[in-house]
């Protein structure tokens, strides 16, 4: 692929949200250039003639919507322009970063007691949910910000204003989805079940509607 030539590169690092669990992280741009440029048309692989199932196994919703305790449950994606350097996008995104952590437990959707199963007759230990709440996925960087928060409706509007200056400057373009609930899947390996790991979002559209949001002329790699 000519994800270098392009001047765009793919960096990778490892995210320990617990000692079982980490994600990965992805910098340079070029995870966004190659989706944008599958999405164009090139690189297409020839659709396969295997009609099996994938394999979901481990793959499951087994709670109940979380409700906003703060005020909203907030979707945010933050991407940088080819204008603008790493440094200074690190910083906004820092800047952003800040006015959550301000938040209880750092804007967390989970809420700290117990959540609630679906299926009414499932006993949770309280370690057991602690280790779900520290292995969601809340906070993530993949060639851009996305953060799913449960925040007050005033640090919402500060981090807009920030990131209408920068992207009035040419510095970012972001979307972003106010909703009342956050929804988690989980993914539990039969082969390692310590390792689980739960990915949430917005129960509202989440990051689907912030994108809608991005102007696609000026997504990186656009």
């Amino acid at each position: 692929m000519s994800i270098r030539p392009s001047g765009q590169d793919v960096k990778i690092a490892r995210y320990a949200a617990s000692k079982d669990a980490t994600y990965a992280m992805f910098a340079g741009g070029g995870l966004k250039w190659a989706e944008r440029q599958i999405k164009n048309g090139r690189y297409l692989v020839a659709p396969g003639t295997d009609e099996a199932a994938p394999d979901l196994t481990g793959l499951a919703c087994e709670w109940r919507p979380f409700a906003s305790r703060q005020g909203q449950i907030l979707s945010l994606l933050v991407e940088p322009t080819d204008a603008v350097s790493p440094e200074r996008f690190a910083a906004l995104t820092r800047e952003v970063i800040a006015v959550f952590d301000a938040g209880p437990r750092q804007s967390h959707p989970l809420p700290n007691e117990m959540g609630v199963p679906k299926d009414a007759r499932v006993h949770i230990e309280p370690e057991r949910w602690a280790g779900v709440a520290a292995n969601s996925d809340f906070r993530k960087y993949d060639d851009g910000l996305r953060l799913t928060v449960d925040c007050a409706v005033e640090q919402i509007d500060r981090v807009e204003a920030v990131l209408a200056q920068a992207k009035m400057l040419g510095e970012v373009n972001f979307g972003l989805h106010r909703q009342s609930h956050a929804l988690m899947t989980c993914l539990v390996p039969s082969a390692s079940p310590d390792a689980h790991l739960h990915f949430l979002d917005g129960m509202d559209g989440g990051y689907a509607k912030a994108a809608e949001m991005m102007e696609p002329g000026k997504r990186l790699g656009g």
